[in-house]
Formats: structure tokens, sequence, C-alpha cells
């Protein structure tokens, strides 16, 4: 007899998933994020993500490390004009996807901090054990970072490497 194995990975002890409702189009609220909270999130090439359609639909994706606060934070647009990355929370227009290995008393003042923002109307913690696709988009966004990470690589190499002209 075959024996399955099978792993329950809780992920709101690595993640935590914010939903943000805003007036801003993503370049305003990352602007506004920045420039309060002190990050810098800056937007890369957009997060390509399969659901029901057969080509991928992309969504504006801004990518931001601190060193200081010891996390990881992905602005991922839940709108697109075909359909929203998260569908059961359709009143969420950003994803804020926060990497926790840092101090979890810092990230719940940067919380705080991101409910005041200009054009932030509503921060809301979003559970991640009850959305459907959550191991996908966190899978993916993990495979987006990556490939985001190795560009800028090869791109620092290559202006490393061109010769200077004088």
């Amino acid at each position: 007899m075959v024996k399955k194995l099978t792993v329950d990975i809780d992920y709101n002890d690595t993640f935590l998933l914010l939903g943000i409702v805003s007036t801003f189009v993503d370049y305003q609220l990352v602007h506004h994020i920045n420039k309060t909270i002190g990050f810098n999130f800056a937007k890369h090439k957009d997060f390509a993500f399969h659901s029901n359609e057969k080509e991928p639909i992309t969504y504006s994706w801004f990518y931001c490390k601190s060193d200081e606060m010891k996390i990881k934070s992905f602005l991922i647009a839940n709108h697109h004009s075909k359909q929203k990355l998260l569908p059961d929370y359709r009143q969420i227009d950003y994803l804020l996807i926060i990497e926790k290995s840092g101090n979890m008393e810092e990230i719940d003042a940067m919380v705080a901090i991101l409910r005041k923002v200009k054009g932030v109307t509503g921060v809301f913690k979003l559970n991640l054990s009850k959305i459907k696709e959550i191991e996908l988009l966190l899978e993916k966004n993990e495979m987006h970072e990556l490939s985001i990470i190795n560009e800028i690589k090869v791109t620092n190499r290559l202006a490393k490497t061109e010769p200077t002209q004088g």
C-alpha cells in the first residue's frame, strides 16, 4: 500500500499579506509609501499570473528590500482590465506581501503608518489560509523575484565590464 505524504505549510509564520484600498494609481501610491515610511519600492517587470485565461495576465509589481527592518516587500496591483489577481478580494486595489524575518513590532508600526499614507483609504490584514491560490501566488512571486534579481546582477556585471569613454 502506497502512503501519501502531505505537508501543511503555515504561511502566516513567514508572510504577512495586506490588502490596500487606494484612490491612487500604482506609481503615486508607491511614491507616498516611500516618502512616508522610508521604503525604496522600485518598479520592475510586471508580474505575470496564469489563471483561467490561456495567456498570462500581468499586474504591476514593485519590490523593496529593507536590510534595516530585515524584510522584503512586494506591492502587486490586484487589478487588470480582464481580471483581479485575487478575485475574492475585488475591493482590494493592491496587495502588499511582506516576507517577515524581522521584529513583528516594527512591522505592526509600519502597518499603522501605512494606514496614514496619503491616498490610502484602507489597509487590511488578509488571512493567508483562507486564500485559495495563495501557494501558487507566493511561488510565482518568488520566481518573479528571482528572475528580477538575476536581471539586476547581469545588468550590474555588464555595467562593470563596459569600457569607459574618455
